[in-house]
């Protein structure tokens, strides 16, 4: 038997009829929440955690750390496939036995932020080791991973899990992105660097996302300037030309399903994403669901009516708490405080490049709605 340092292997020699993989996999199906900041996920996430057998979120860091890796062309598509399939496995494993269980009261992901708390006490005190893997075969618990960035890998997802995998983009209008995503970026990207757990594109000695490792130079420059306004809207003009441009013909779901849900349709008449929901992952709609709904406020008269959480307030949503007859009234408040954000001295026309981005995003998601929600 001879074992070797990847250095000292000789790739030209080497045998490629073998291949490192995951061998066999749960079949308990795979939820994704996924969009980009700021985009109504840790709306959507809790209550897909509140319906029947779906597990308490838990954010998959690690897929989007190799998904990086993937873009850039470092590992083949094989490799990936069978990495996502190991961590889902492994994620669904460990949960059964309480150990991915969040015992944090305050955070999003936490068991106490869920109507199934006493399920998952329990099972810290219960048998585990080798009687999870027929529980998991029993139970068919439904993992609910939220996620960012991984739109682009939708065919790889889809091709590792097959008709385990339902994934959901979500997407909002972009006024309303604003003010989270610059607020996000100050408290990490600037006052806290070592906080970015995803991956950068590095070029030079300046920084930008993964997603930008096929970008033009100048955009390098551009991501790393000084005003702060200006790189928030260059971002969000760039995220939404993607949505606008998306080529839904190139999705192969493999029997899985993918659902694009945008923020303001769902919050306003959710039924249809609901049923759409619950129908592939073969479930009934409980209880837990409908107060999960209540509780997010979901439906609500207008898009200002959500549930306050603490981490919502931090980041600017409704700080006065106030009450809004209609909501063309709410809308033009909110613009209203937008636009003081933006000094036209320093921004030039940035606002209006903001607010013409808001009025595309509303007329295509009515197109949008109409035709491609549910794939």
């Amino acid at each position: 038997m001879v074992f070797k340092f990847t250095n000292n292997i000789d790739l030209e020699s080497a045998n490629f009829k073998r291949r490192i993989k995951k061998k066999i996999s749960f079949k308990n199906k795979v939820v994704f929440v996924n969009g980009f900041s700021a985009s109504g996920k840790t709306m959507l996430a809790p209550i897909i955690s509140s319906m029947e057998n779906v597990e308490s979120l838990i954010y998959p860091y690690e897929i989007e750390w190799i998904s990086s890796f993937l873009y850039a062309g470092k590992i083949d598509r094989l490799s990936y496939q069978d990495f996502v399939k190991q961590f889902s496995d492994h994620t669904i494993y460990n949960q059964m036995m309480g150990r991915n269980s969040n015992f944090r009261p305050s955070d999003i992901s936490s068991i106490f932020q869920t109507r199934k708390k006493l399920k998952y006490l329990k099972r810290i005190f219960q048998k585990g080791d080798n009687l999870i893997p027929k529980k998991i075969q029993d139970e068919n618990p439904i993992l609910n991973f939220t996620s960012s960035h991984l739109i682009f890998f939708i065919n790889e997802l889809a091709e590792a899990f097959g008709n385990r995998l339902l994934f959901i983009e979500t997407f909002r209008d972009p006024i309303y992105m604003f003010r989270q995503i610059k607020i996000l970026y100050k408290d990490v990207y600037l006052k806290n660097p070592q906080k970015i757990f995803t991956f950068q594109t590095d070029q030079d000695g300046f920084s930008s996302f993964f997603f930008d490792f096929f970008s033009k130079d100048e955009i390098f420059e551009e991501v790393n300037q000084k005003n702060l306004n200006r790189f928030i809207v260059d971002y969000l003009e760039r995220i939404f030309t993607f949505y606008f441009n998306f080529d839904f013909s190139k999705i192969t779901m493999n029997k899985g399903k993918i659902i694009f849900l945008p923020f303001e349709k769902f919050v306003l008449d959710p039924n249809d994403w609901i049923n759409e929901i619950t129908s592939f992952l073969n479930i009934n709609k409980t209880q837990s669901l409908y107060n999960e709904l209540k509780k997010q406020r979901v439906p609500r008269k207008n898009l200002h009516e959500g549930f306050t959480r603490e981490v919502y307030r931090r980041y600017g949503n409704n700080k006065s708490g106030k009450k809004y007859k209609t909501s063309e009234e709410a809308n033009l408040d909110y613009k209203n405080q937008i636009k003081l954000e933006f000094d036209r001295l320093i921004d030039g026309n940035l606002y209006e490049r903001l607010e013409n981005l808001s009025n595309k995003y509303n007329e295509w998601i009515n197109i949008f709605d109409k035709k491609n929600s549910f794939s």
